[in-house]
């Protein structure tokens, strides 16, 4: 066991793990909501809940019981944000791509079974559409998700697919875990992914993955996105594929999986 092991401390673990249990989609939960999700006890949940409210990072409503982030929570994790320098970084990859080429860009990391976004833009003048700030089971209708899932060992990758569920969004959604596996199987020998209206009616995408520049492992990937009314996937292969490869490895150099809280 390595020292880090030694000295890990479980409490703060269980209370970082309450913290992240917040989204977009989830705003508001109860003790015993946060107790199930967690598989906790429901007095180890009030001791971490109630220290988090002591510390103004939780509010938490005496006569409701709901239980949401505070203002200080906000301002805290922005802090951070800026702090890393990440977003910055990757600001400035994103947007000197879209000044050249005026095109859609998404840059997303992997959290569990959810894809998150860190950054966007869209193309001026033309049809967009962009992911929201967090979708759930999307690996298998995104280009995002399969240029994710290329990073994965083969055996990983087979463990991976055969635990996902793979709803269909549009009538071209790949729901096969067979036809799935060998479509990233290609884009592991083309270090990029493609989708065909897989996501929604309309939206092409190209996306490659990106890897932190510590441990070499897959963390997230950059997309860029067009119109059916305007590309063809051929085309857009054809002419960006050399591109969205060389912006991925770009963000690789500093992209790092502690840009997500766990």
């Amino acid at each position: 066991m390595s020292k880090g092991k030694d000295y890990f401390s479980k409490s703060l673990e269980k209370g970082l793990r309450v913290l992240s249990l917040f989204d977009h989609k989830t705003k508001i939960l109860t003790q015993s909501e946060i107790a199930r999700r967690l598989n906790l006890n429901m007095t180890s949940t009030y001791r971490y809940i109630n220290t988090l409210v002591e510390m103004g990072y939780l509010v938490k409503d005496e006569k409701s019981k709901a239980i949401c982030p505070s203002a200080q929570c906000l301002v805290f994790c922005n802090n951070l944000l800026r702090a890393t320098g990440h977003l910055k970084m990757i600001k400035q990859v994103v947007d000197q791509v879209h000044r050249q080429h005026n095109i859609s860009i998404e840059v997303a990391f992997a959290d569990g079974i959810s894809l998150i976004r860190v950054y966007n833009r869209e193309a001026e003048e033309t049809f967009t559409y962009s992911l929201p700030d967090s979708t759930e089971n999307s690996f298998h209708t995104t280009a995002l998700g399969k240029a994710y899932l290329s990073t994965f060992p083969d055996d990983l990758l087979r463990e991976r697919v055969h635990a996902m569920e793979l709803k269909a969004r549009t009538n071209k959604t790949i729901t096969d875990r067979d036809t799935l596996l060998q479509e990233i199987s290609t884009a592991k020998t083309k270090q990029f992914a493609t989708t065909d209206e897989e996501y929604l009616p309309g939206l092409l995408a190209i996306a490659a993955p990106i890897y932190d520049p510590v441990s070499g492992t897959g963390v997230g990937a950059v997309s860029f996105d067009f119109s059916t009314m305007e590309h063809t996937g051929s085309e857009i292969e054809e002419k960006y594929s050399g591109l969205v490869k060389e912006t991925a490895n770009r963000l690789s150099e500093f992209s790092s999986p502690d840009m997500i809280v766990k």
